[in-house]
């Protein structure tokens, strides 16, 4: 599969920032002490520069566990005390860590701790006008139960205090998409090195607030292998790789036109959408095909709509098999076959309804279908997950949650819980590229790569949506990308499309043909973002 990971942003897990501290003390001989010096001076500096600079009376109280990032937080409270600032720490009690304990005894010398449960804690939490979440950091992996657990709710009912997480909100998992109980609601976050994966899912990207990676100086390393795991067989498996999509590496994959293109040298795509009730599926794809740059777009709908597509234009054709009235059935499958194989991609799925006819003609043409194609909305819902294995080319699925829990047997909260780990085995498994719909899209990959696509926003909750995502894909596809390189600049700018136009009309609110001129601004923006 075609790959180019530069200019991404490769984010890292619980195992992997570990192994990199540890070498970064072991090999290069980099004390923990000026590893968690750096750290909390970088929160100290954007704290002062963005809100304590001209507020000297401000309450900063900093809320410090017993592991190093309550290390971490002793230092920042340290920092910010020296500088002239006014500043209270709430602690669990003796720190465990060597290291953090040794910054609780220098922060001694500096100022008080209350430890929590106490009034005179709750009282400073209540009072604060910042706060610091310094209690768990990377570490957690168990629900916040007893003490914390209050702890935590109080910190949050703090409304008027302006909250930062120092590494990751307390209770966010680092490696996906689960909360374990309750986390600290958090106006920014103050990560290090690298960004974590748990902080661009959501629900923990509505904890973390807005992220800032800050460098402090630990060298990159990549383990291979997470020696702590291992597979079904007793072998150590590979550490998983996580990117973050960005502009620039979508500004890369952008095909370009040549002079002398013409439609033919810009792809043909075939779309299998629609059937009686679900017309506009089969026009919005096809659409989103057009307007991502296909040359051509050939719409396979059943009779009732060849003519008929709502705001049918001149540019999408349309064909139909014989006796295909409203929907598909397993009779027309040979005749798709057929235009799929002047082809260049098939987008195959949406709004095609489901009935145990239809169901025979998408398993059919699944394993048929030689070349790129992307399967969505009720093309999977007709599917089952052995037709997916039994591909030899890779295909394209893009379901949501809902549609994901009928082909794996997993409920949909598993799924929510734990998106990026559900993607990565599932792609694997099934051998395709897998993008998961939600906040933020995950799209994996049969070699168990993760890209995380942090573009979109809620306008995007509207009917027919994904049906011009699946037309944006197919159009890339089309025109020769690979089917991950496909999706991964499909999703992406499909997001940034919502963006651009509710960003344009101020307002929250759109339909999903509103995507297409979204689509053009996106587009400019990530030509001429520098």
């Amino acid at each position: 599969m075609q790959k180019n990971h530069k200019n991404l942003i490769r984010l890292a897990d619980t195992f992997t920032m570990r192994e990199m501290d540890k070498r970064a003390i072991e090999k290069f001989g980099l004390n923990g002490l000026v590893l968690m010096e750096n750290a909390a001076r970088s929160v100290a500096d954007w704290l002062e520069r963005n809100k304590l600079k001209n507020e000297s009376e401000t309450l900063v109280v900093v809320c410090c566990g017993k592991g190093n990032n309550g290390g971490d937080g002793f230092a920042i409270a340290r920092l910010l005390t020296n500088r002239g600032y006014n500043v209270s720490v709430v602690d669990s009690g003796i720190a465990k860590k060597q290291n953090a304990r040794e910054n609780q005894i220098i922060w001694e010398k500096f100022g008080e701790s209350a430890s929590f449960p106490d009034s005179n804690a709750t009282r400073l939490i209540e009072e604060a006008d910042v706060l610091i979440d310094a209690i768990f950091g990377i570490g957690i992996d168990q629900n916040v139960e007893g003490a914390y657990r209050e702890w935590i709710e109080i910190f949050n009912l703090n409304k008027k205090a302006l909250k930062i997480a120092v590494d990751i909100p307390s209770g966010v998992s680092t490696d996906d998409s689960k909360i374990f109980g309750i986390a600290a609601e958090c106006d920014h976050t103050i990560t290090f090195q690298k960004g974590k994966p748990g902080c661009y899912q959501y629900p923990g990207l509505h904890y973390c607030g807005f992220i800032h990676i800050a460098d402090i100086s630990v060298p990159e390393y990549w383990p291979e292998f997470n020696n702590s795991k291992k597979d079904e067989d007793n072998q150590i498996i590979y550490q998983p790789k996580t990117f973050l999509l960005t502009n620039k590496f979508v500004r890369n994959l952008l095909p370009k036109k040549l002079p002398d293109s013409h439609k033919g040298s810009s792809g043909n795509l075939l779309t299998i959408c629609g059937s009686i009730g679900m017309s506009g599926a089969a026009s919005l794809a096809s659409m989103g095909g057009l307007k991502s740059g296909a040359g051509v777009v050939k719409a396979c709908v059943p009779n009732e709509l060849r003519d008929n597509l709502p705001g049918q234009t001149g540019e999408i054709i349309t064909t139909s098999p014989k006796n295909a009235s409203e929907y598909f059935s397993e009779e027309h499958a040979d005749f798709v076959e057929q235009l799929a194989l002047v082809s260049d991609a098939v987008v195959m799925g949406c709004g095609l309804g489901v009935n145990s006819q239809t169901a025979k003609f998408v398993q059919k043409l699944s394993k048929h279908i030689k070349g790129p194609l992307l399967i969505d909305a009720d093309g999977l819902n007709n599917l089952e997950k052995t037709n997916l294995s039994e591909r030899l080319d890779i295909s394209i699925i893009t379901p949501h949650p809902l549609e994901l829990s009928r082909l794996c047997g997993k409920s949909v909260t598993e799924i929510q819980e734990n998106r990026i780990a559900t993607v990565r085995k599932l792609s694997r498994e099934w051998n395709v590229v897998l993008l998961l719909k939600g906040a933020y899209s995950i799209i994996g990959t049969p070699e168990s790569e993760i890209f995380i696509n942090p573009t979109g926003n809620h306008a995007l909750a509207t009917a027919g949506s994904g049906d011009v995502l699946s037309g944006f894909i197919g159009g890339f596809l089309a025109q020769g990308l690979s089917p991950l390189n496909a999706t991964l600049i499909g999703s992406y700018i499909h997001g940034l499309a919502a963006e651009c136009f509710t960003e344009k009309t101020n307002s929250d609110q759109m339909v999903a043909s509103d995507l297409f001129e979204g689509l053009k601004m996106a587009k400019n923006l990530i030509k001429n973002e520098k």
